[in-house]
């Protein structure tokens, strides 16, 4: 009777332990998972993905896949481009999932955010403008005496989609530091500051909606902040190094004399035609079936050119814009973007823009964590130094 009891009461206990996971799976997981069963088959085929990746490692002799890349890399690589592979399309087009990860990529990003300001010494400040939080990342020690004050305004990526400005604050707090270590170089006594701008997200909006926030938010900048053109330089990722583009394009086109000072792009997403070789990206974390959803749900005409305007920059005359610095990926799906938009620049006679091309690492690299990409360094490095010698210029 008494080993009755114990198997039944050692039955419950494994029962319930379970289910507490499966339920615990379902709760992490419902930015992309509609039940708790996908959540396990989830879990399953990403733990699969992993053990080849470390398969695959252990047979080059402990070698990652490519030179730059590290084996936490292949590994967070391996799972996100699982997920993305499953369920990139139903994060992109459904509001529900979207609005999950949102809120989860926010959660992340506070926590990522005061650790990274307390270790560089900045303060994270939120803000409230058109209906949406932004974030300002400063120095804590702004004694400087006569500085001059200089603002990156960051405009975040995640497919229209996904993810939000605390999510970037680890970055923007790593971008602005690395700035800030170029200023020593150059001898500048100037102060920066990163704005991390939001936009109203995609499905819930759609374009022009998204071009307008960034255009709003930077005049905002100028008329609230005081702040002149030439004490800004605009910057963005993927889907917010296209917004960025499309805010220039607009700037030009309505009050050429409110242009930035400059702009960094980092695998911007600048080309709604489509036109991308199916072979690219294999190596990549974007995946073919997460942009087309992205391409789709921020412009839902995209089919129809007459219709794109300014949403796709590549399509667009380019001159008369500030110096842009392109920061682009070899392994990245969308490098042609990155190279189209630079050969168009040129065929529209500009030139004072600079493309960085980067060897065997992928789309946007230089936001991964150091200590997971290592070479994530080097690319924040470059944007950093391109943004000091612009500002350096307006002293």
């Amino acid at each position: 009777m008494a080993d009755q009891q114990a198997i039944l009461w050692s039955s419950l206990l494994v029962g319930t332990s379970v289910a507490v996971v499966v339920v615990g799976l379902n709760a992490v997981l419902s930015g992309v998972c509609r039940s708790p069963w996908e959540a396990v088959s989830l879990v399953a085929k990403i733990s699969v993905a992993i053990v080849w990746t470390v398969v695959h490692f252990i047979s080059r002799g402990f070698r990652p896949r490519f030179p730059k890349w590290t084996l936490r890399f292949e590994i967070f690589r391996a799972a996100i481009r699982t997920v993305n592979e499953l369920y990139g399309e139903r994060m992109v087009k459904d509001a529900r999932h979207a609005q999950i990860i949102r809120a989860q990529s926010e959660a992340i990003g506070s926590v990522l955010g005061w650790f990274y300001c307390r270790w560089y010494g900045r303060s994270m400040e939120s803000i409230e403008f058109n209906g949406l939080e932004h974030l300002w990342l400063r120095p804590k020690n702004t004694q400087k005496n006569n500085a001059k004050r200089l603002v990156v305004m960051y405009v975040h990526g995640g497919a229209f989609s996904l993810l939000s400005p605390r999510f970037y604050s680890f970055y923007g707090v790593s971008l602005g530091a690395a700035i800030e270590r170029e200023f020593v170089t150059l001898n500048s006594n100037a102060q920066l500051d990163v704005f991390l701008a939001n936009y109203h997200k995609t499905p819930e909006f759609c374009f022009p909606k998204q071009p307008e926030d960034i255009v709003q938010v930077y005049k905002y900048l100028l008329t609230q902040e005081g702040l002149s053109p030439n004490q800004v330089i605009l910057a963005g990722d993927s889907a917010g190094g296209g917004l960025a583009m499309s805010a220039l394009l607009r700037l030009r086109d309505s009050s050429a004399n409110l242009l930035p000072l400059a702009a960094i792009v980092s695998g911007p997403f600048v080309d709604l035609s489509g036109s991308v070789d199916p072979a690219s990206g294999q190596n990549c974390i974007l995946t073919r079936s997460t942009a087309e959803a992205a391409r789709v749900v921020y412009h839902p005409t995209c089919s129809d050119q007459s219709t794109w305007a300014d949403a796709s920059p590549v399509h667009c005359h380019l001159s008369g814009l500030p110096p842009v610095f392109i920061q682009a990926a070899t392994l990245d799906y969308l490098y042609q973007d990155s190279v189209r938009l630079k050969e168009k620049a040129k065929a529209d006679g500009v030139q004072d823009w600079e493309m960085d091309v980067n060897e065997e690492v992928p789309h946007v690299f230089s936001l991964f964590p150091s200590w997971i990409l290592p070479y994530s360094k080097v690319g924040i490095r470059k944007m950093a130094a391109f943004a000091a010698e612009q500002f350096q210029r307006t002293e």
